[in-house]
């Protein structure tokens, strides 16, 4: 298979319900970033962009009071992201991360998008229904108005085995049934499939106009005519042999081509569903709300409709970015979590602090609490070992002693509380 031009920065968006969990590693989209870091050695940037706005903000607070706010809600979530990049390093992953004051949601993207210049863009999918091409939402805006390729990962695939790959639909007989941008399309899905050990399989739909004859002098029914037949075996023979020469191209099995006739995301989403495919890769227009209004779309109905990971391949196109007139803030860590390690007690005033940073897993809370208590009994016995006499405060130990206490009745808590929302959801 061959491959596309090799991946040198992912940029991973993060949603707040991911970063404030306490379990961030678990997630699908995490796991998929790490491996793809892995396989092709690409740096990953992790960004959030954090944006909270109260009714009362206006009216009863000043602008140098707004102003600590942000500051405050942008450095609690730059802390849980230098918590995941170090836990990523650990991994051997390149890792950075940013965290942002800006909005709305889609445009920040963007604006971070075209300030990073990534390769490609991941982030989490999110259930949506699909009703007429009225409604809208993050990951379908994303679809049509991101610069680069966007990954929308499902967080109920585990891996990825099998790839379908959407060819650009074409209507009739013409000669440009593959196009420029289907070879990216399989090049983009050759590459997952060499990166995961994936099978492809290519898809293309067509329609054939039918025009509606009289029968019987009653009504107009649409009944194929000899010319309408004729046309329609045309029709597959020439997208048989343009899509099967474009898969001959790329070394994909023949076998696994799929041609049908029919709506685009209606063929797109059976052929998934017949062969069980984890991911979809295919393409998406830029065009608005009114467009999609009023002309069949395919991208936001397969999103909605399909319950796995969706790759959209896109044109690098910076040009449609939104701009603003200031830079976004940009949040800072409130401590230095890898120097916490190494010296707790001159990053937190007290142990019963670390027990307390809600913005700092359980996990790494208890981490920095051993740590802690290490270096107290280490200076203890080097003391009575008869080295110098140190300023130990014994205190200290009791202190450690109830913050995991603490820990360890939030940890419990946070057990029963999932367990519960467990047997409520079962």
């Amino acid at each position: 298979m061959t491959k596309i031009a090799n991946i040198q920065k992912v940029l991973v968006i993060l949603s707040p319900d991911l970063i404030k969990t306490d379990k961030p590693m678990e997630s699908a989209l995490i796991r998929r970033a790490i491996s793809l870091a892995k396989i092709t050695g690409c740096e990953l940037e992790m960004f959030h962009a954090c944006y909270e706005d109260r009714p009362d903000h206006g009216l009863f607070t000043s602008d140098e009071e707004r102003q600590t706010e942000r500051d405050r809600l942008t450095a609690e979530d730059a802390t849980r992201l230098a918590e995941m990049a170090m836990r990523l390093k650990d991994e051997g992953v390149n890792v950075r991360y940013d965290v942002r004051w800006d909005h709305p949601r889609v445009d920040a993207i963007l604006r971070k998008t075209a300030r990073a210049h990534p390769d490609l863009v991941m982030k989490q999918s999110r259930e949506h229904s699909f009703h007429l091409g009225i409604t809208t939402n993050t990951d379908w805006e994303l679809a049509r108005r991101s610069p680069v390729h966007i990954w929308f990962v499902n967080n109920d695939i585990e891996d990825i085995n099998r790839v379908v790959a959407a060819v650009g639909h074409r209507g009739g007989i013409s000669a440009d049934v593959t196009k420029a941008a289907d070879y990216e399309l399989f090049r983009t899905a050759g590459f997952v499939g060499d990166a995961f050990n994936a099978e492809i399989y290519p898809v293309n739909a067509y329609q054939v106009p039918v025009t509606p004859v009289l029968v019987g002098g009653a009504e107009m029914v649409t009944v194929p005519t000899d010319d309408q037949q004729h046309l329609r075996a045309e029709t597959v023979k020439h997208h048989d042999v343009a899509v099967k020469a474009l898969t001959k191209h790329f070394n994909i099995s023949i076998d696994n081509v799929h041609i049908c006739e029919g709506p685009p995301n209606k063929v797109i989403s059976e052929v998934t569903k017949a062969v069980k495919a984890d991911m979809i890769v295919m393409g998406a227009r830029n065009i608005g709300r009114l467009e999609r209004l009023v002309n069949s779309v395919t991208v936001e109905p397969v999103m909605a409709e399909m319950n796995c990971d969706i790759l959209v391949v896109k044109d690098r196109d910076l040009s449609g970015v939104p701009k603003m007139a200031t830079d976004p803030g940009r949040g800072t860590p409130k401590y230095n979590l890898e120097h916490a390690i190494i010296d707790p007690e001159n990053t937190f005033e007290s142990p019963l602090r670390v027990a307390n940073v809600s913005e700092i897993s359980i996990g790494l809370r208890k981490r920095i609490l051993q740590a802690w208590e290490f270096d107290i009994r280490a200076e203890m016995e080097a003391e009575n070992e008869g080295g110098a006499i140190r300023d130990i405060n014994v205190n200290t130990l009791d202190q450690i002693v109830s913050a995991k206490e603490i820990l360890k009745m939030k940890e419990n808590s946070r057990e029963n509380e999932s367990m519960r929302l467990s047997q409520k959801s079962a």
